[in-house]
């Protein structure tokens, strides 16, 4: 009996050593499937993708600066996918469907209601009825950019962001309401970083955009002028004026040589000359080099701010007939009603900011 139980025990021994060797090579003769990743890349990686801006920010609105958000998250997705990305602005009278089914756009960014080609219904969407579209060479990749976007709008980065880009406030309204604000616009931090080179406040350059643009990257004049600073492109230039960044270097850029420029005529770093490089920004460096030369003229100090504006209603009256002036007849007040706003609002802005 003790050796049939010996036996019996080295035979159990030897079956459960079996069934531990089974279980171990169970999975090379059937492989588990892998459960499919939230994390598949997009399939992007490496290349450039055209990406059209078919949407309007709406500063001022619940919405907010939806073009300037979309563009965020776009970046967010290119850098997840290490792809690299172009922005473009479609010119009026394009469709921007049309440009898409023909491959000359690979995702664009539109209002879900302005679609109307059947190749295009692979989409993903951000809310306020703006959609991604994808062409139709990259309709494989839908399921993993829609996947992409769901689980990034479920994470608190996507919170900020969109805090970030609907923070933007009318700010002598939230003066007169007493209110005290935590940021200013988006880009506050690329503001404070190009103030710096200004060596102006960046609550001064923040007034400025605001009364230029409102902070919308999308803003454009009658006059051409184009995103966040209203840059007047070159040609070729426009779309890269999307970038918040490149529109702001092109207006850092002009106001630093304005700078030179006043300083060159005797104007002192200061309140004059902040108030005249403003002026200029508006109205153009000839303008005012015309209103300096007549309060040199009159006799007024020409380095002053408040010397231009006492001349200011000469040169819309009696310009023709004064050789000092250059450029003829200025009708001045809306650059004197711009100066005024950009102050106002940079004075307010130091008041409420928290």
């Amino acid at each position: 009996m003790e050796v049939r139980s010996h036996i019996e025990k080295i035979i159990a021994a030897a079956l459960l050593t079996l069934l531990l060797v089974a279980c171990l090579l169970l999975p090379l003769w059937y492989p588990v499937p892998k459960s499919e990743s939230t994390d598949s890349p997009l399939s992007f990686s490496g290349d450039t993708v055209v990406c059209a801006i078919a949407v309007d920010d709406r500063p001022l609105t619940p919405e907010g600066l939806i073009a300037g958000l979309n563009i965020e998250l776009i970046r967010r997705c290119a850098e997840a996918d290490s792809f690299s990305v172009r922005f473009v602005r479609p010119l009026p009278g394009d469709c921007v469907q049309d440009s898409l089914a023909a491959g000359r756009y690979d995702l664009a960014v539109m209002m879900a209601d302005s679609l109307g080609v059947p190749e295009l219904e692979r989409m993903s969407a951000t809310g306020d009825g703006v959609v991604w579209a994808l062409a139709p060479h990259h309709s494989s990749k839908a399921d993993s950019l829609e996947r992409w976007l769901t689980r990034f709008m479920e994470t608190e980065d996507y919170i900020s962001e969109q805090e970030r880009f609907t923070c933007v406030r009318n700010p002598r309204r939230a003066f007169d309401n007493g209110r005290r604000l935590f940021r200013i616009s988006p880009y506050d931090a690329t503001l404070r970083a190009s103030a710096r080179e200004l060596q102006w406040d960046w609550r001064l350059l923040a007034a400025l955009i605001y009364t230029e643009s409102k902070f919308s990257l999308t803003a454009e004049s009658r006059r051409g002028a184009f995103g966040l600073m209203q840059i007047v492109p070159e040609e070729g230039e426009r779309d890269a004026l999307l970038d918040p960044q490149n529109n702001l270097e092109h207006g850092t850029a002009h106001i630093k040589r304005l700078q030179r420029l006043f300083r060159g005529r005797g104007i002192e770093p200061g309140d004059d000359l902040d108030h005249i490089v403003v002026a200029a920004y508006n109205a153009g460096e000839g303008r005012m080099t015309d209103l300096m030369s007549l309060a040199e003229l009159k006799g007024l100090d020409p380095t002053s701010w408040e010397s231009i504006r006492e001349v200011i209603p000469m040169m819309a009256e009696h310009a023709d007939s004064i050789d000092a002036v250059a450029r003829g007849r200025f009708y001045g007040d809306e650059t004197l009603a711009y100066v005024d706003t950009v102050f106002t609002f940079f004075n307010i802005y130091k008041e409420i900011l928290r």
